[in-house]
């Protein structure tokens, strides 16, 4: 399942709008994103969880390495984003299902 999300990227001047369309990874990918604080590790995490991203033009993975190292933020920007889809989602799927019952048997 995909889903596209608006991310604000912080930048030196202004923070830069990008969407990013993402998959839903393994949950072991997800505590290590959420643990990780290396730029450089961040690529091969956050490539588990973006399916594309772009702005007016299709990014090249070049470019998120860069910015993953140049701009501080942008690991938390695109993993925060993704964790408050996934709680939308969450909720909507739960919504679907009906309330359990309290009653003993």
């Amino acid at each position: 399942m995909k889903h596209i999300v608006e991310v604000l990227i912080p930048t030196k001047f202004e923070p830069l709008p990008v969407e990013i369309t993402y998959t839903v990874p393994p949950f072991e990918v997800v505590v290590e994103t959420w643990q990780n604080r290396d730029p450089a590790k961040g690529y091969t995490l956050f490539r588990q969880f973006i399916v594309d991203w772009d702005q007016q033009d299709k990014l090249t993975d070049d470019v998120l390495i860069a910015y993953l190292i140049k701009w501080p933020g942008t690991d938390m920007a695109i993993f925060d984003a993704w964790a408050e889809h996934m709680k939308d989602v969450i909720a909507k799927n739960l919504s679907a299902f009906p309330a359990p019952s309290c009653t003993l048997n």
